[in-house]
């Protein structure tokens, strides 16, 4: 649901009736919900195959697997750049209409493949996907697990980048795209676009340029930041109303009078498995044993219900009919200034809050399900490396997530779930150590949404403990590192999480659905134009450098 995000990931809470209602964990991914198709019939020039894989670059083992990857070559001649689009931590094939065939819209992969006359590749990452060394599964041993780290994955492509001819020959069928004498172009948003920029910091020589967006670069365990984009993107009255609701539910939970806690999280419950329109069918089989039987953490996360899709569509296209619903009591009377609690108590506003998560029904959309390789391969990955643990911040006093998700919960699923080999705590030094807020690759356009919740963590931040680092459109000199504390990119305004990898021309109902999400916005096509226009210019710059220079690119 969240990514946050960069959603979610296999960390089992309680039952409520017959439905599972997961622990939400950080997703950073983005979700798509894309339509089957043929995937083929219109580029015969399209290959899948796969790489054979070392399964450890750093030691001693012969051990390969297959690597999953897909080539268009359509719009190729011989010297034209290699634009690789990092799938990142998802199954990649679902992408491969959309990015590499352009099936409804346009790819900023295939438009700049066809500008600059390249090759354009789809990566996927290990442990995602067909690209398994071993079975992904709660029988997954650590022995298994110690091999999905961010260095493998980096030197992964770094490995199948080399292992491509300098020169192309009758006894090869392989083009001749080795980074000594052919650009490679990186594009990846959200985590694929953290790991571009460590791979221009740690591998110059193998990625030439990099377009990344929404762009989380900077890991700590806390991100209680990761709601503050919507707060500070809520009305005042829907935000008053809000803190106050959160701040009731958390008091009563956690306080001592149980028949209160059981009044609450039965309303919580009730309102989340209703209807619009006052559909009560599924609701009405509620107990309140069943009630009670609901976690602490578990029934007031209810409340953070509207906030699943903000990371995708903003407070205007996902937040704000929440917030209409609810400070008009389901458009029964006129909204208040400084919102219902203030005026006419906190049980009033609770009660319309829980009005308004019914009438909204979140839970009705359609979308993908959660694939359980994705999410168990990456909550590895975060319980190991990353952290983003998405806790609310009891000290925050305009806070709109709930106290109950406390670091030590995060951390209490990740140990339950991998009961060997995590450290005490995500190892973000691994991640912080090619930069992080302080990094200054060259070559690198850094993109980001005014409310992404992933701003906090990217160059763009303006979170208190960041460097407050503002982007430049100036184009910086091929393999020249922008001055700090500037950066060579853009913010989209009002725009969230990456907004700007492909663009829908002709919206129909299949593709303007809720979940119809994936590395653009549905909301506006700007930053699609936006980005890959300041990108091309940045690219006529900087390929003649490389042509120039030949097999030196620092």
């Amino acid at each position: 649901m969240h990514l946050y995000s960069f959603a979610s990931i296999l960390a089992w809470a309680s039952v409520c009736l017959a439905t599972w209602r997961p622990f939400r964990a950080p997703r950073l991914r983005i979700q798509e919900y894309l339509l089957p198709i043929s995937r083929y019939e219109n580029l015969t020039r399209l290959e899948r195959t796969h790489w054979q894989m070392p399964l450890d670059h750093f030691g001693n083992s012969t051990e390969t697997f297959k690597n999953r990857y897909w080539i268009n070559d359509t719009y190729y001649e011989p010297g034209g750049p290699v634009f690789i689009f990092d799938s990142g931590e998802q199954n990649a094939e679902p992408l491969l209409p959309y990015y590499l065939q352009e099936y409804h819209g346009l790819s900023a992969t295939m438009r700049l493949a066809k500008r600059y006359k390249g090759t354009a590749i789809l990566w996927e990452h290990r442990f995602y996907g067909a690209s398994l060394p071993f079975p992904v599964n709660e029988n997954t041993t650590f022995n298994q697990w110690k091999y999905l780290t961010t260095e493998q994955a980096l030197e992964d492509v770094v490995f199948f980048a080399n292992s491509f001819p300098s020169n192309a020959s009758a006894s090869t069928d392989q083009l001749a795209l080795h980074p000594s004498v052919t650009p490679w172009v990186w594009l990846g948003g959200s985590y694929p676009g953290v790991r571009g920029t460590f791979m221009r910091v740690r591998n110059p020589e193998v990625i030439f340029a990099v377009w990344a967006s929404s762009a989380p670069v900077h890991a700590q365990v806390d991100m209680a930041a990761y709601y503050k984009a919507a707060e500070r993107s809520l009305t005042r009255n829907c935000s008053a109303d809000w803190v106050a609701v959160t701040k009731y539910v958390d008091d009563v939970l956690g306080g001592a009078n149980e028949t209160l806690a059981t009044d609450v999280k039965f309303a919580l419950e009730f309102a989340r498995l209703s209807g619009t329109g006052g559909n009560t069918t599924l609701a009405m089989n509620l107990t309140r044993d069943q009630a009670a039987n609901l976690s602490n953490v578990d029934a007031a996360s209810i409340l953070m219900d509207p906030l699943d899709f903000y990371q995708y569509y903003g407070f205007n296209a996902s937040v704000l009919p929440f917030c209409n619903l609810l400070e008009t009591d389901n458009f029964t009377v006129n909204p208040l200034e400084f919102g219902i609690a203030a005026t006419h108590g906190v049980q009033s506003a609770f009660n319309a809050f829980t009005t308004a998560l019914a009438e909204l029904d979140y839970d009705s959309i359609p979308g993908s399900p959660n694939d359980p390789v994705t999410d168990m391969s990456w909550m590895w990955q975060y319980c190991s490396e990353y952290g983003f643990y998405q806790r609310g911040d009891p000290n925050n006093s305009l806070s709109i997530e709930t106290s109950f998700r406390s670091l030590d919960l995060f951390q209490a699923e990740c140990n339950s779930t991998f009961p060997e080999g995590l450290p005490a705590s995500p190892a973000v030094d691994h991640i912080n150590k090619y930069g992080s807020w302080e990094m200054t690759p060259s070559n690198v356009l850094f993109a980001n949404g005014e409310f992404d919740p992933w701003r906090t963590m990217g160059l763009a931040s303006i979170e208190s403990n960041s460097p407050q680092r503002q982007p430049s459109l100036s184009i910086p000199e091929c393999n020249t590192a922008p001055d700090f504390p500037s950066f060579f990119g853009l913010t989209y305004a009002n725009m969230v999480h990456v907004s700007d990898m492909r663009v829908l021309l002709t919206p129909d109902a299949n593709h303007t659905d809720f979940k119809t999400v994936g590395f653009y916005s549905p909301v506006s096509p700007e930053p699609f134009y936006a980005g890959i226009g300041l990108f091309q210019l940045a690219l006529d710059e900087w390929l003649p450098c490389f042509q120039s220079e030949g097999e030196t690119h620092n």
